[in-house]
C-alpha cells in the first residue's frame, strides 16, 4: 500500500508544508472531489483541467505517488476558489452522508482496484479538514512527519 505526500508545491523538501496519505484514501477524496466540480456556466479551462486531473490521479493506478496536482491547481485564484468550493460542497454532502459508506457503493465510482466492507465516512471528513487547513496555511507538518495521516484509521 503507497503513500503520497500531498501539498501546495511541486517539489519535495523537508521543509515542505503538507502531510502523508494512503493512496487509496487519496484516490477515493480525489474522486469525490472531481464529482463536488460543478459544470462550468462558461468555457473556464481551468475547471476542466482540474475535475480532469483529479479522475485520472484517482482511477487507481499510481502506486506511491498520486498526482494529486494541488499546486497547478490552486496557482490562479480561479483554481484557488474551485478548489476551495469543491471542498465545500464535498464536506457538506459528507455531513449528511450515512457513518458509513459500504465497499460495493464505492465500487461504482471506477477507481480500479475494489473497496472491501465498510469506509467510515469520519475519515473523509478528516481529510477534509486536512485539505482545508493546508490551503489556509494551519499546518506544520512537513514530509518528515509520518504520524500523522488523514483519513488513515487509528
Amino acid at each position: 500500500m503507497g503513500t503520497t505526500f500531498v501539498s501546495m508545491t511541486e517539489s519535495t523538501s523537508e521543509g515542505e508544508i503538507g502531510f502523508w496519505m494512503r493512496d487509496s484514501i487519496l484516490e477515493l477524496w480525489l474522486r469525490l472531489l472531481a464529482l463536488h466540480i460543478p459544470e462550468p456556466t462558461s468555457d473556464l479551462e481551468m475547471v476542466y483541467k482540474i475535475r480532469n486531473s483529479w479522475l485520472l490521479a484517482s482511477r487507481g493506478c499510481f502506486q506511491g505517488c498520486v498526482p494529486h496536482d494541488l499546486s497547478q491547481a490552486t496557482a490562479t485564484p480561479v483554481g484557488l476558489q474551485v478548489v476551495k468550493e469543491a471542498i465545500s460542497s464535498l464536506m457538506d454532502a459528507l455531513a449528511d452522508a450515512p457513518a458509513l459508506l459500504n465497499g460495493p457503493t464505492l465500487n461504482l465510482l471506477g477507481i480500479d482496484g475494489a473497496f472491501h466492507g465498510e469506509f467510515e465516512t469520519a475519515r473523509l471528513i478528516e481529510v477534509g479538514r486536512a485539505f482545508e487547513d493546508l490551503l489556509a496555511g494551519k499546518l506544520t507538518c512537513t514530509v518528515e512527519s509520518t504520524d500523522w495521516m488523514p483519513g488513515s484509521p487509528q
